[in-house]
C-alpha cells in the first residue's frame, strides 16, 4: 500500500479542520471542498488548496460522491478521508474510491456495507459471540414488513420495543414504542425520518431496555491483521437518542467489565476484517450485562475525550493505518490517565423543544483553558443547512468530579452572542448532582428536565440593556456610542423604555442620578446600577462593567438589528433584548391571534397534517418539518379552523415562509 502525499478532506467546519491539523505534522498536502455557504469557512482557508463543489444543500455537495471523486482527481489527492456523517458510512463511496485508484481512510466498502445495514451487522456480531438485544427484522434485503407483521412482532417480543432504522445512524429513524396503541404513528414517523436521513426506510424492532447506559468501545486495526482496544466512551446523556455529552472513562465500567466489552469489540473487528478507526456501541443494564447495538465504521464525534485519556493521536493513527503501516499500539501497553468530558455546544434552543437556531455569529471567545474543536469566526453565520453542532468543548481533569466541574468552568467562560445555543444546559448538566454522582443511564435528561430546563432570569442583564438602549435613543439610533463612561446630567432619558425579550414586554423606566443608574419595572425593587464604565471592544461589541444591586460584574453587549444581546462574565448565556421601538407592529402582537403560521426554520416539509375546513386544538400538529437533521412539529397555538394549506410533502421550506392559514373559531 503507498504511502499517502495529497489528503482530500470530504467534510466541512470543525471536523474538516480537526483533520487537517492531523495531517499536516505528517507531511500531506491538503485539499479542503466546500459549498457555496462554506465559502468563508475555516477549513477552506486552512488548507493548502480548496475547491467548491456544489451549491449549499448537502444533496448537491458534500454527498456528491461523483463530485468529490472528480476533485480528488483534479486536485491529485492519493486519499480521502471523510470525517463523520455525509458519505463516511457510505458503501457506494467507498467503491468508488477504490475504483478511482484513491485511497479511502476507513474501512473496506464490504465493512461498512455489513456494519451499516444494522440487521446484517447485528447477525455477524451474533455470528462472532457477541450478546444481541432480542428483536426481529424481517428479511432485512428485502423492503419492510407490512404494520400486521411488524406490529405482531412487537407482541412477540413484548413491550415496550424500539423501532430502528436498518441504515440508520445518530439517533434518527429510532423511536421507543410503549404500548401497542402508539405502534402505527411511531412506526410512520420512524420511517419517514429513516427516509429522508438515508433514502431507506427499513426498520427492525427491538426489546427497549429502559435506561441503560450507552458504552462504545474505541477500536483501531492496521491492515496487517493487528487490532487494539482503546478503552469506553460513555454517552448515556441523550436527547432525542442523540449524544450530548459524552466521557471517558465510565463510571459504570471496571476493569473487568472494561476487558470484556473490549474482547467483544474485537471479536467484531476480526469477523468483519476491519481496518482503521471504529466504535463498537452497546448497552449495558442495570446488572452489569451489555449488548451489541451497532458499529460505526468512522471516527466519532467523541474520539478527542478517548484522546485526552490515552495521549494517543486517533487521527494520526488513521493516516498512518492508510498508509499502511504498522499499528505499533500493543493492548497491554494502553493506559488511561485522569477523566475526560466533552460538551457539544449546539445551535439550538433547549427551551423550545431544542428548536435548530441560525444567525450571525456576533461575539465568539471559547476558553483557552480547554480543548474547543470547533469551525466558528466572529463576523461568520450559522447557516440552516447542515447539522446543528457548532464546537466540541473537551476537558481533562485528574478524577470524575474535577472534569465535571471543569466542563461547567469553561462553559462559563465561553462566549458566544447572536443566536440561542446549549450552552446554559450543558453547564446544568456537568453540574448537576446527579451526573456528577455518575449513577444515571439514558434516561437522565428526560428525568430531571424540570432543572435543567427551568427559566433564567436575566435581571442584571436586562438593565444594563435598558441603560444602553436608554441611551442609544437619546442619539436617535444614529450610531451606536463608541465610548459610554455616563450620560449628559444635563438631558433627561427617554422615558418609558420598552424592551422585548425573551417573549415578553418590558415597561422600564430608566433615571440617572450622581450615583449612577436607577432601572424601575424589572420586579417589586427598583435596579440600581452604579459605577458604570462601557468601551468599545473589537468587532463592534461592547465591554460593560458595573455594579447591579451591589454586585460587581463584566457584561459583554453586541448590538443587533433591533437591539442588543447581553452576555455576563462566567455565565454561558446571552440574552436578546430588542427595542419595541424599532420592531413591527406584526412582531408586537402578544396575545393576539396569528392567522399565519409560518416555517420557525429552513426545512423540508415530511407531513402535513391538517387540511382546509379541517377545526383543530391548540397543540395540534400542523406540519412537521426536517431541518438540521431533526424532525420538528409545528402545532396550532389557539382553537382554529385551517382555512388554506400552502405547502405539500417535499417543499423546502425558508424561514418565516407561510405554510398554513387559519381563522378564529367564531
Amino acid at each position: 500500500m503507498p504511502r499517502i502525499k495529497k489528503l482530500l478532506v470530504a467534510n466541512r467546519n470543525e471536523i474538516a479542520r480537526r483533520i487537517l491539523r492531523a495531517a499536516k505534522p505528517l507531511g500531506l498536502s491538503t485539499v479542503a471542498v466546500y459549498s457555496e455557504a462554506d465559502e468563508k469557512a475555516m477549513h477552506v482557508q486552512e488548507a493548502d488548496e480548496a475547491y467548491c463543489i456544489g451549491p449549499a444543500p448537502s444533496l448537491e455537495s458534500y454527498l456528491r460522491i461523483d463530485k468529490l471523486i472528480e476533485t480528488a482527481l483534479k486536485a491529485g489527492a492519493d486519499a480521502i478521508h471523510p470525517g463523520y456523517g455525509f458519505v463516511s458510512e457510505s458503501p457506494a463511496f467507498a467503491q468508488a474510491c477504490a475504483e478511482a485508484g484513491i485511497t479511502l481512510v476507513g474501512p473496506t466498502p464490504q465493512a461498512i456495507a455489513d456494519m451499516a445495514d444494522k440487521a446484517r451487522a447485528k447477525e455477524i456480531a451474533q455470528q462472532a459471540g457477541l450478546p444481541c438485544i432480542p428483536g426481529f427484522s424481517g428479511n432485512h434485503t428485502e423492503p419492510n414488513s407490512s404494520v400486521a407483521d411488524l406490529m405482531a412482532a412487537a407482541q412477540h417480543i413484548g413491550y415496550p420495543v424500539m423501532i430502528k432504522a436498518l441504515a440508520g445512524g445518530g439517533g434518527r429513524g429510532m423511536r421507543l414504542v410503549v404500548n401497542e396503541s402508539e405502534f402505527a404513528s411511531q412506526l410512520h414517523s420512524a420511517q419517514l425520518e429513516a427516509k429522508n436521513a438515508f433514502n431507506d426506510d427499513r426498520v427492525m424492532l427491538e426489546k427497549a431496555i429502559i435506561n441503560p447506559r450507552h458504552i462504545e468501545i474505541q477500536v483501531l486495526a492496521d491492515t496487517h491483521g493487528h487490532a487494539v482496544h482503546l478503552g469506553e466512551r460513555d454517552c448515556s446523556v441523550q436527547r432525542r437518542h442523540q449524544k450530548i455529552v459524552e466521557e471517558a472513562p465510565s463510571p459504570a465500567v471496571n476493569p473487568e467489565l472494561r476487558a470484556r466489552m473490549g474482547e467483544a469489540a474485537l471479536k467484531l473487528v476480526h469477523a468483519t476484517n476491519y481496518v482503521g478507526a471504529g466504535t463498537v456501541e452497546f448497552l449495558l443494564d442495570a446488572s452489569g450485562d451489555f449488548y451489541f447495538i451497532e458499529m460505526n465504521t468512522r471516527l466519532q464525534v467523541e474520539h478527542g475525550v478517548t484522546e485526552a485519556i490515552t495521549g494517543i493521536d486517533l487521527v494520526q493513527w488513521q493516516l498512518r493505518i492508510a498508509s499502511g503501516e504498522h499499528l505499533t499500539l500493543q493492548q497491554e501497553h494502553i493506559t488511561f490517565t485522569g477523566h475526560a468530558i466533552q460538551g457539544r455546544l449546539c445551535a439550538e434552543d433547549p427551551a423550545r423543544d431544542f428548536m435548530p437556531q441560525t444567525g450571525p455569529v456576533l461575539a465568539w471567545k471559547p476558553d483557552e483553558n480547554s480543548r474547543c474543536d470547533h469551525a466558528l469566526q466572529t463576523g461568520g453565520e450559522v447557516s440552516p443547512w447542515y447539522d446543528s453542532l457548532l464546537a466540541k468543548v473537551i476537558v481533562h481533569g485528574e478524577n470524575r468530579l474535577s472534569a465535571c466541574e471543569k466542563l461547567a468552568d469553561s462553559l462559563n467562560r465561553t462566549v458566544l452572542i447572536g443566536f440561542e445555543h446549549n450552552a446554559l444546559y450543558l453547564q446544568r448538566i456537568a453540574s448537576h448532582p446527579v451526573f456528577q454522582s455518575g449513577d444515571f443511564g439514558t434516561g437522565f435528561l428526560a428525568q430531571h428536565a424540570d432543572e435543567l430546563l427551568k427559566p433564567q432570569h436575566f435581571q442584571a442583564e436586562c438593565a444594563v440593556a435598558a441603560v444602553f438602549l436608554a441611551y442609544a435613543q437619546h442619539q436617535n439610533h444614529s450610531a451606536w456610542p463608541t465610548t459610554l463612561t455616563g450620560f449628559s446630567s444635563t438631558r433627561a432619558l427617554p422615558r418609558p423604555l420598552k424592551l422585548k425579550t425573551q417573549g415578553n414586554s418590558l415597561n422600564l423606566k430608566v433615571s440617572n442620578n450622581t450615583n449612577g443608574y436607577e432601572i424601575e419595572g424589572l420586579g417589586e425593587e427598583t435596579v440600581v446600577l452604579q459605577h458604570w464604565h462601557c468601551t468599545a471592544a473589537p468587532q463592534g461589541s461592547y465591554t460593560i462593567k458595573s455594579m447591579v444591586n451591589g454586585q460587581s460584574a463584566q457584561y459583554t453587549l453586541t448590538p443587533c438589528n433591533n437591539g442588543v444581546w447581553v452576555q455576563q462574565w462566567l455565565y454561558p448565556q446571552a440574552l436578546c433584548v430588542d427595542d419595541e421601538t424599532l420592531l413591527s407592529a406584526s412582531a408586537l402582537a402578544e396575545g393576539v391571534f396569528q392567522p399565519v403560521v409560518s416555517s420557525p426554520m429552513n426545512g423540508k416539509v415530511t407531513q402535513v397534517l391538517v387540511q382546509p375546513g379541517q377545526q383543530v386544538e391548540a397543540g395540534t400538529v400542523l406540519v412537521c418539518l426536517e431541518a438540521m437533521k431533526m424532525e420538528h412539529r409545528i402545532s396550532a397555538k389557539t382553537a382554529a379552523i385551517v382555512e388554506q394549506v400552502h405547502i405539500k410533502v417535499g417543499d423546502q421550506m425558508k424561514q418565516k415562509q407561510a405554510m398554513v392559514q387559519l381563522s378564529q373559531i367564531q
